[in-house]
């Protein structure tokens, strides 16, 4: 009996026990609680092969990756590929176009170089024959194929156009006519007429130098005549109450030099100065020797010679290669008074009016003489 039930009591304390040690493993192999980060993570569990197919497996997708930058980078780099190519070919063809451009500039100039060589030649061979045209004191005797020639029409010269670079080369004429204007302290005359002719030729292409002759006279009545002053009207009542009229002519040279703006081959406007040396003859028109108590009248005459000085302004207008228009405005004025020289002897005292004729010419070739001109221009 007492076995029997010690028996029982052992069974209830085994189970007793099993069941305290079961939930005591629960307990262990639950969850872990995180209690503010002092419990750490479980790890998961892994063995080497599983690390390696991972390790695979990234490989894989990182080749994949990269598999796809080198397609893309690829066809960039094609792109890129096709662009040099055609810069390539692009130089290729610049280099061999420049090579021909320099292969004919080199052809050319050798060319030139040949014919300078044949024209300053003083004895120029066969070669030359296509660059030397004519030389009056050459025959050539070489024998050679016949060479075709321009035809020369008979009794026409061959045209020579001047370069008018080179010093001396060109020479133009011009005629001219215009009017001039005398403005002086006192009087204020104009010409009847005013012309003359200039000779020039360049020095270079934008200056020339040159030559002229120049002519002008005009005439006015003698308002202010000596013998009306002092002698009362006898004087007015034989030559008329507007006075005796008086004539005055000059013919002078000059010389003077241009300077063109520019260098158009149908306009060329220009500027210029010069120097001038001057005759002057002044003297009444009517020249019948009056004689009026011991003073005479009618025969004062004065001579004057003078200097002058020039500026000027105008344009060359080109009809054709030798012919053209010339048009000008000159500004002139006296260098000083001018040396009187009376050749009829006459002195101002017994001839009141000779004074009268010298203080005019002294007016005139010290005033300021404004003219204006137009001429025709022919170029040798």
């Amino acid at each position: 009996m007492k076995s029997t039930t010690g028996l029982v009591l052992a069974i209830v304390a085994s189970l007793t026990f099993a069941q305290a040690w079961a939930d005591d493993e629960q307990v262990l192999n639950s969850a872990p609680i995180d209690v503010d980060g002092y419990v750490h993570q479980e790890q998961n569990v892994t063995d080497g092969e599983l690390e390696r197919i991972k390790s695979d497996l990234s490989q894989a997708k990182n080749l994949t990756k990269l598999a796809d930058e080198k397609s893309k980078n690829i066809t960039k780099l094609n792109g890129q590929t096709e662009n040099l190519i055609e810069a390539e070919e692009d130089y290729v063809d610049k280099a061999a176009e420049n090579k021909e451009i320099m292969k004919d500039l080199n052809a050319k100039r050798a060319e030139q170089k040949k014919k300078l060589d044949c024209v300053m030649a003083e004895n120029p061979g066969p070669e030359c024959a296509k660059y030397v045209r004519h030389r009056a004191d050459t025959v050539s005797v070489a024998q050679a194929a016949p060479v075709a020639a321009a035809p020369i029409v008979t009794g026409q010269a061959p045209e020579v156009i001047a370069d008018p670079s080179n010093p001396f080369e060109v020479i133009k004429l011009t005629p001219y006519a215009g009017v001039t204007n005398y403005s002086g302290k006192v009087e204020k005359l104009e010409s009847q007429f005013a012309g003359g002719l200039n000779l020039e030729t360049n020095v270079t292409s934008r200056v020339s130098m040159g030559i002229g002759f120049k002519y002008a006279q005009f005439s006015t009545q003698d308002y202010a005549n000596g013998f009306g002053n002092q002698y009362g009207s006898q004087y007015y009542n034989t030559y008329g109450q507007a006075g005796r009229e008086i004539q005055f002519k000059n013919m002078g040279i000059n010389m003077f030099g241009k300077f063109f703006i520019t260098q158009g081959q149908r306009f060329r406007p220009y500027v210029g100065a010069g120097l001038g040396y001057n005759r002057a003859t002044l003297k009444y028109a009517q020249n019948d020797n009056y004689q009026f108590g011991n003073n005479q009248f009618g025969s004062e005459e004065a001579n004057l010679s003078y200097a002058t000085g020039s500026l000027s302004a105008g344009s060359e207008i080109m009809i054709s290669k030798s012919i053209g228009i010339n048009l000008e405005m000159n500004y002139t004025t006296g260098l000083g008074s001018g040396n009187s020289n009376n050749s009829n002897g006459l002195n101002s005292f017994n001839s009141p009016d000779q004074r009268r004729l010298n203080q005019l010419g002294q007016e005139v070739i010290n005033s300021n003489q404004i003219s204006l001109f137009a001429g025709m221009l022919i170029v040798f």
